[in-house]
Parts: structure tokens; C-alpha cells; sequence
């Protein structure tokens, strides 16, 4: 398998119905071609890393770097790895704010203002810092076992990553309708796409 991670800047500013579409599409894709990965977006600029077999992954590259919604795409890293670091994600994904970055292990001065294509590309710990909220936590086994209460603190840290998810994708949603329905234009793809996304979160 190969991960590979780039940073990009958007041809235009994406509305949240675009991004929404971006993210199902993904996510549709990604989970079709055995595809994992996480995916950022604030100020015009794109932060993604994708993993999976090594011709499924160099395939969607040449898709990504002839998509017209990017332009100026760096390549960050492309490594051969042994497991997924990203194995619970078809995509994750986060709309860069302050309050987000909160949390983030590493970053002291960072802003949301200073998720942009130029900072990024001159600031690879910044980005690893960014990339690790998503990662799996890597457990040597030379090591021996875990404490017990480590564990769980892992799981607790994991389920609040997808309670975030859900929190951003329905966020999206809300604002997809709110946009569609002040123009006028609520299209029958757009209502699928949130009644799609209602069903996720709905608890089971």
C-alpha cells in the first residue's frame, strides 16, 4: 500500500453545497476502491491524504491533478506504508476554524487564518500536526501490553473524531439548504444528499 499527501489551492472559493458534494463523492469513491484518508479545507486550500493499494491510489492522483477545482497542487509525500493510518476514514473531513484548531496537539501559534496553500507548503510540522488529529494511534507490540486506561483514551479520542465528522458534514448540510433555499435552486440532489447524510447520523 502507499499513502499519499498534497496540499492545493481551490480555482475558486467552495460554497458548503460544493464542498458537501466534493466530500459524498468522495466518500461514495473511496469506499467503492477500498480508499482512506482525511481531507481539510479553510481559505481556499485543499489538505489531503489518501492511502490504499499503490495503482487504485497513483489512479485517483492523475483524476486529482487533472481536476479543474485545483490548481497549484504540491505534492507533500508519496511513502509506502504497512497498515492504514487513516483506516476508519472513507474521508475525514474538517472545515479549518479557530475553534477546531483548538485541540490540535503541536500547534501553538497556528490560526485559522494561517490554513493556506503558501504557509502550508513552507511549514511540514505544522501540516504532520494537522494530518495527526485523524491518524490511528500506532501501537508498537515490542513494547508489550497497554495500560488499560490508555486504551480507552484512545477509543474516547477516536468516537469524538467521528461525533466532529458527523458535526461537520450535517453543518454543511444545514448551510447546502440554507444557500439553495434563499436563491431558490433546492435541487432533488441536494435534498438526497441530506437525507442521505440525516440517516447517517440518526442514532441507530
Amino acid at each position: 500500500m502507499i499513502q499519499v499527501s498534497y496540499v492545493s489551492r481551490a480555482n475558486k472559493p467552495m460554497s458548503a453545497e460544493q464542498l458537501l458534494v466534493l466530500l459524498m463523492q468522495c466518500r461514495d469513491n473511496n469506499s467503492a476502491q477500498g480508499v482512506t484518508g482525511m481531507l481539510l479545507y479553510g481559505n481556499g486550500t485543499f489538505l489531503q491524504a489518501i492511502e490504499g493499494e499503490e495503482p487504485v491510489i497513483d489512479g485517483l492522483v492523475d483524476k486529482i491533478w487533472a481536476d479543474r477545482r485545483h490548481a497549484d497542487i504540491k505534492l507533500l509525500s508519496r511513502r509506502r506504508i504497512t497498515r492504514r493510518e487513516y483506516a476508519d476514514w472513507t474521508m475525514a473531513f474538517e472545515r479549518v476554524s479557530d475553534e477546531g484548531l483548538w485541540n490540535v496537539e503541536g500547534l501553538v501559534s497556528f490560526a485559522a487564518r494561517d490554513f493556506n496553500y503558501d504557509y502550508l507548503v513552507g511549514h511540514q510540522p505544522v501540516v504532520a500536526a494537522l494530518m495527526d488529529r485523524y491518524r490511528e494511534p500506532h501501537y508498537d507490540q515490542l513494547i508489550g501490553e497497554i495500560n488499560a486506561k490508555d486504551k480507552v483514551i484512545e477509543h474516547l479520542k477516536a468516537a469524538l473524531a467521528q461525533v466532529r465528522d458527523r458535526a461537520q458534514v450535517t453543518r454543511l448540510a444545514l448551510e447546502s439548504l440554507t444557500e439553495a433555499g434563499r436563491k431558490g435552486e433546492c435541487t432533488d440532489e441536494l435534498l438526497g444528499m441530506c437525507e442521505a447524510i440525516i440517516a447517517s447520523v440518526r442514532p441507530r
